[in-house]
């Protein structure tokens, strides 16, 4: 598989010129013959820079080249005919290879407006919330007057989710995010049912969106109230599970009901399939490393040792709650074909030290974890310089220093 460069600078007699910088590639287009078909904005925005030759331009990211341009020519679109795993497809533009340009109507305007959004140029401060007179759980609450009786989830708790009550049926939808839900069900958990539909709302990643908890908060009534040990605890009566219930209470886990399958109440990470040795602070470190409570309760040194015991390591057993997650039988197989594969310990040995690796510089050690979603990329040095985690563009809120033990 080919590799771009990670600065993207284009070999010419311009060395200095930083082509991932919006302004240069703009700037490139000065000679370009057919500037008046097609904008140098838009060619730029696609991350596309003028190469001086013909019409041929070049993205700075993935290397591509594109030419023979004509009136009515979609920059984006012939990116990703020509590059369709582009990087910057993916990240600026929330292009994958499996999509395309949907409309032909062209808006030049809501284009420019979401890429300024997605590479964080701008901040969106009108987006969010969608609906910002529920922005208060009070005023939320506050619509749940006539909400159906037999209805096997509270007010309180769904309003405390974000949610608001539309008036039709039992369907809520988020003040942040505008998602809706309905068809609740005995069990249901308005936290994770809005992390399971909507993950990406801001409200939900704790993101200030301007929501306003009630000053009072109201006494919670929940069968099993998850926040706390007991009631984590709780949650395993009448269960048989591999794990000391109370092992997997500790270390924020409460049963779901179904199967051995456990969710940590602060992070919504989920855990199956369970084998008797397991240790449940290890199993969330190693599949939820950004949880707050995690992190509270073992430290960040404990969080990165266990990340650098377990590097690349298959996480079949880790289901985040929105997964549905696969059968038990699935893993069986799965583990087979491991032993089947197992290579020589030579062979091993050279992978795991390549793994530990910075994925940029692929000379230092990787030694830093992205906060929120955990993954550990890059060394120090080459962190220092990421807002968005290579490996999934999440933007990152917080770079936690790993140690190996």
């Amino acid at each position: 598989m080919a590799h771009s460069t990670h600065n993207g600078e284009l070999e010419s007699d311009n060395v200095a010129a930083d082509w991932s910088v919006m302004k240069n590639r703009v700037n490139s287009f000065q000679r370009f013959p057919y500037s008046e078909d097609i904008s140098a904005q838009r060619l730029a925005r696609a991350g596309f820079y003028f190469t001086g030759e013909g019409d041929r331009v070049q993205c700075f990211s993935c290397s591509a080249t594109v030419q023979n341009w004509n009136r009515g020519d979609t920059p984006l679109e012939r990116h990703q005919l020509a590059s369709p795993d582009c990087r910057f497809l993916s990240c600026a533009h929330g292009m994958r290879n499996s999509n395309s340009i949907q409309s032909p109507d062209y808006d030049e305007e809501a284009e420019n407006r979401e890429f300024l959004l997605r590479t964080g140029e701008v901040v969106d401060e009108s987006m969010y919330p969608v609906v910002p007179h529920m922005k208060s759980e009070e005023a939320r609450l506050s619509t749940f007057n006539n909400w159906p009786a037999d209805s096997p989830v509270r007010p309180e708790d769904l309003a405390e989710a974000g949610m608001y009550y539309i008036g039709i049926d039992d369907n809520v939808q988020c003040f942040c995010c505008g998602g809706g839900l309905s068809g609740w069900e005995q069990g249901d958990d308005p936290w994770s049912e809005h992390a399971k539909y909507y993950s990406n709302c801001f409200f939900f990643l704790g993101h200030n969106v301007g929501n306003v908890p009630l000053t009072t908060p109201r006494p919670r009534v929940n069968v099993h109230p998850t926040d706390t040990f007991e009631g984590r605890l709780d949650s395993f009566k009448g269960r048989q599970h591999p794990i000391d219930p109370e092992r997997l209470a500790r270390a924020g886990f409460y049963s779901t009901g179904e199967q051995d399958r456990v969710m940590c109440f602060r992070c919504g990470g989920g855990v199956k399939a369970w084998m008797p040795d397991e240790d449940p602070w290890e199993e969330h470190a190693r599949h939820y490393p950004g949880c707050s409570f995690l992190l509270a309760e073992k430290g960040e040194e404990y969080v990165s040792s266990v990340q650098l015991r377990y590097p690349k390591r298959p996480t079949q057993n880790g289901f985040s709650s929105h997964e549905s997650g696969s059968s038990a039988q699935a893993l069986i197989h799965g583990s087979s074909d491991m032993f089947e594969k197992a290579e020589d310990p030579m062979t091993e040995l050279e992978k795991l030290q390549r793994e530990k690796l910075c994925k940029v510089c692929m000379d230092s050690d990787i030694s830093i974890v992205f906060i929120p979603c955990g993954h550990l990329v890059t060394c120090q040095k080459c962190s220092a310089s990421l807002d968005k985690c290579p490996i999934c563009c999440a933007t990152i809120t917080q770079k936690i220093k790993t140690y190996n033990a």
